[in-house]
């Protein structure tokens, strides 16, 4: 049995909802790469025996006339800072479904078929298993595929994203292709529109191309009549069908998706950034250890995910692999809680690909490395580093 190293607490009244979210979550932790006893589930009878030392999310799944003298547990939540998800049957009802003290939270509308993918990412996020930063990257072709291009981007906005549109997103009087190089490469899913003329232009096939070399994953739409990409490594094909499409006498640049359409590629999409943040975690992790190993050094990977290595003298390195573009806020956050567990005594890395970053960004990292306690460190240059630490 896994040892528990994060907790969901149950409260409310838990129903059909409650229980996808705790199976999905479940689900979610094998592609994280982590066994299911990871998190530990408590009901809120339970609360009080919680371990104040791990990491908490509390559900509570709302209920009609529920009050605070319902729910005592609330106080020491609250007191430890817990975070707390509210799920209501109806955005209306928040007033009749949730004690007073939680009607301060945002509550999110959740029924067992709608929702569920965002409250489990919502745990993850908290827990810091998934980044809090939800970004996505539409690769499309505007002459086949515009209208529903700007569909998606709406869609998946609404869901919380941070999508990246090369018709919105890009300012002016940048470079617009150095622009669009370093958000795909801060990216967590690439949705690509795979029409009839994507494969044929140059810009997007090379799209393709940088996603697959720097292990983002992709899911790939494929329009009606296009068959599987078997040069795409990394893609998650979701076939479209005529019937998908409003009015299908003609798939055209400004045809748009059906609202059912759009819900499952956004749920696609949520389920998706999971195993995408994975691969991506476990492609730093193997690249530094291996690294690592050939230098003499014994790199541990630790439950939490970072990875410590032990140079002796009582003196050990932190080494903390993180998605898309580090910076200082994030720094300052691994910082912290590698201090807390009382690891890193000689140094923090945070460990990054800098494959496709702004050679302005990776210019404001180096200045940072000379105010912050922990080091951001390319994946790049890791042999040289490692090597200055033996000599």
């Amino acid at each position: 049995m896994a040892e528990a190293l994060y907790q969901v607490l149950v409260l409310g009244r838990p129903d059909a909802r409650c229980d996808r979210v705790i199976a999905q979550l479940q689900a979610r932790l094998g592609e994280l790469g982590l066994l299911r006893g990871t998190i530990k589930v408590l009901a809120e009878a339970d609360a009080g025996r919680r371990t104040t030392a791990l990491p908490a999310v509390a559900l509570f799944t709302g209920y009609e006339g529920a009050s605070d003298a319902g729910h005592p547990a609330l106080d020491s939540l609250f007191g430890d800072s817990v975070t707390v998800i509210t799920m209501v049957s109806d955005l209306q009802r928040v007033s009749r479904e949730l004690p007073e003290c939680l009607r301060h939270i945002n509550a999110l509308l959740v029924a067992p078929d709608q929702n569920i993918d965002r409250v489990v990412s919502l745990v993850l996020e908290s827990f810091r298993l998934l980044r809090r930063e939800r970004r996505l990257f539409i690769s499309y072709r505007r002459d086949d595929s515009q209208g529903a291009a700007n569909q998606l981007y709406d869609a998946l906005d609404a869901h919380g994203f941070d999508v990246f549109i090369d018709t919105r997103t890009v300012p002016p009087a940048v470079d617009f292709q150095d622009e669009l190089w370093h958000r795909l490469a801060d990216t967590d899913v690439v949705v690509l529109l795979d029409t009839e003329g994507f494969r044929g232009s140059r810009w997007t096939s090379e799209e393709l191309a940088r996603a697959n070399a720097t292990n983002i994953q992709i899911l790939h739409l494929l329009w009606p009549g296009q068959a599987e990409d078997i040069a795409s490594a990394f893609s998650f094909f979701h076939p479209l069908v005529d019937s998908d499409f409003v009015g299908t006498d003609t798939i055209c640049k400004d045809s748009r998706l059906e609202d059912a359409a759009l819900r499952a590629i956004c749920d696609h999409a949520e389920r998706l950034r999971a195993r995408a943040i994975a691969a991506r975690h476990a492609y730093l992790v193997d690249s530094f250890c291996d690294n690592a190993r050939d230098r003499g050094f014994t790199p541990s990977v630790q439950p939490e995910r970072w990875i410590s290595i032990d140079l002796g003298l009582g003196k050990s390195l932190a080494v903390v692999p993180t998605i898309g573009v580090p910076n200082s806020q994030g720094i300052n956050q691994t910082f912290d809680a590698i201090s807390k567990a009382g690891s890193g005594t000689s140094g923090i890395w945070v460990l990054y690909d800098s494959r496709g970053l702004l050679t302005s960004w990776l210019s404001h990292l180096d200045w940072l490395d000379g105010y912050l306690p922990a080091r951001s460190m390319r994946l790049a240059s890791v042999d040289g580093a490692l090597r200055s630490i033996t000599q």
